[in-house]
Parts: C-alpha cells; sequence; structure tokens
C-alpha cells in the first residue's frame, strides 16, 4: 500500500464493521440486505452504545488538536436527497446543543459512500496520475445501473463516530459496487479497493468525537431515543467521483465527473 496514514479511529472504526459483515455473514447468508444491515447496524450498537455512556469514546487524532487533514483521495459517492439532508442537520442541532465541542458533519458534507477507490492517503500522486482511467471505469460501471432507493432510519455508533443507518430493500448498491470492483481490476486499478474492509453498509457518518464526552449520559440518551427516528428516503439517481480528504470535508472536496445512473427520470 502506498504510505497511507490510518490514524487511530479510522482503523477501529471500520474494524468494528468487518467484524459486524463477518459475525453476520454466518448466520443472515439468506437474509434479504435489510435484515442484514439491521443485524449489522445492531450489533455495533449493542457493542458501543455503553462504552458512550460511560464516556470511553475514541478521539479522533487529527480533529483532536486542530490541524488541516493532508491525506487525499479518490471516491465515488452519493448525495442524500434535500429532505434528508434537512433532518439529519436538525439531528445533529440536537447533538451539538448538548456536545459542542466534536466534529459535526454540514449539510453539503452529507453522503452515502459508494466506494473508496483508494484509501486517503499523504502520497495520493500515484493514484492520480491514473485519474482519467478511474474516470473510464467509474463510467463503465455506471451504465448498467438503476436509480437506487435508500431509507435513512434510526442511528448507529463506534467507539468515535455517529453514523445515520441506511437501508436498501435490494442488491441494486451492492451489484454497483461488485462492477466498480469489476471495472478497477480490468485496468489495473484495484490495488487500493477494499483495504480497511469490504464495502457492503449503507451509512453516513455525520459526527466524530474529539473530545471526551461532557455529558455523556444525556449523550447516550439523545442517541437511544435516535435509534427509530426517521430521516427519509431519497432515490440515487446520479453519482459523483470526488477528490476529498479522510473526513470528506467541504472545503478540500471537489468533484471530478458527474454520472447520471441510466433510466433516470
Amino acid at each position: 500500500m502506498l504510505a497511507g496514514l490510518h490514524h487511530r479511529d479510522g482503523i477501529k472504526v471500520w474494524a468494528c464493521l468487518r467484524t459486524q459483515q463477518m459475525k453476520a455473514s454466518l448466520h443472515m447468508s439468506k437474509s434479504g440486505p435489510r435484515d442484514r444491515l439491521r443485524a449489522r447496524y445492531d450489533e455495533l450498537w449493542s457493542e458501543t452504545i455503553g462504552r458512550i455512556r460511560a464516556g470511553r469514546v475514541e478521539l479522533d487524532p487529527a480533529l483532536e488538536v486542530r490541524v488541516p487533514d493532508q491525506r487525499r483521495g479518490l471516491t465515488v459517492i452519493a448525495r442524500p436527497s434535500p429532505a434528508v439532508r434537512q433532518r439529519v442537520a436538525e439531528f445533529l442541532r440536537e447533538l451539538r446543543h448538548l456536545e459542542p465541542d466534536h466534529y459535526y458533519y454540514t449539510a453539503p458534507e452529507f453522503h452515502l459512500t459508494v466506494l473508496s477507490l483508494f484509501t486517503a492517503t499523504v502520497n495520493p500522486e500515484p493514484f492520480f496520475a491514473q485519474k482519467e482511467h478511474y474516470i473510464s471505469a467509474v463510467g463503465s460501471a455506471s451504465q448498467k445501473a438503476a436509480p437506487i432507493s435508500i431509507e435513512f432510519n434510526g442511528v448507529t455508533a463506534s467507539p468515535g463516530t455517529v453514523m445515520i443507518q441506511g437501508f436498501f430493500d435490494n442488491d441494486a448498491l451492492n451489484d454497483l459496487r461488485d462492477a466498480l470492483r469489476s471495472q478497477l481490476r480490468v485496468r489495473g486499478l484495484a490495488e487500493g479497493v477494499d483495504r480497511r474492509y469490504r464495502l457492503e453498509f449503507d451509512h453516513m457518518t455525520v459526527a466524530r468525537f474529539r473530545a471526551p464526552l461532557v455529558e455523556s449520559e444525556r449523550f447516550a440518551t439523545v442517541l437511544e431515543q435516535a435509534r427509530g427516528r426517521s430521516f427519509g428516503v431519497t432515490t440515487v439517481r446520479s453519482l459523483s467521483l470526488v477528490e476529498n480528504d479522510w473526513y470528506m470535508s467541504h472545503r478540500v472536496t471537489e468533484t471530478v465527473k458527474r454520472y447520471r445512473l441510466p433510466h433516470s427520470a
């Protein structure tokens, strides 16, 4: 791998998610996508909420010292609908009012990761040199993809983050991810894919811890009250290939190319 800089929180968050994948696959192999996602989110929640209530959260080192992130990557993302963005922003205002000293994503930063083409690194130049090939790979993979409906409902958490749960009822999104992986392989670009874990989740990360919790009990209670909160439905009709830092910061993220999915109205 090329000079990747993984911060402590990133490694542990994705390790948690990988663990959920492995456990769920043992007993949910015949279930539908929604059931598999629910089992993974629930298990991640049950392993984390006690830590949050006790104030034992993982602080993001880069965010803790408030230094600009120098890592850059290429990612295929989808944006939630305006209605979903509004509801998520309202929820984050509640969290920020209670615990203001953490990193809360802004509405322009809300996103669903379709696939990270390579993990953000301090040495992205060898990857960026292949940018035209990445653009071509995403274009080829998206040619047969139909619009994808995603329901955002409830929250889950890891020791370092708060996430909005996403659900889908068929395998269209994961089929698109597999098509992307295939197109990257045939172009010799698969080295950086699935470095952290094989992406099959559908969540949005919306907050990261960068200081000790002051009101850990109350914070945990607010999260628990949002476990069944509806944030709305998004129909993904287009994808964006973006250059980004680890946090998909609005000030840094640049759109390389947008792809409209076939059959979109």
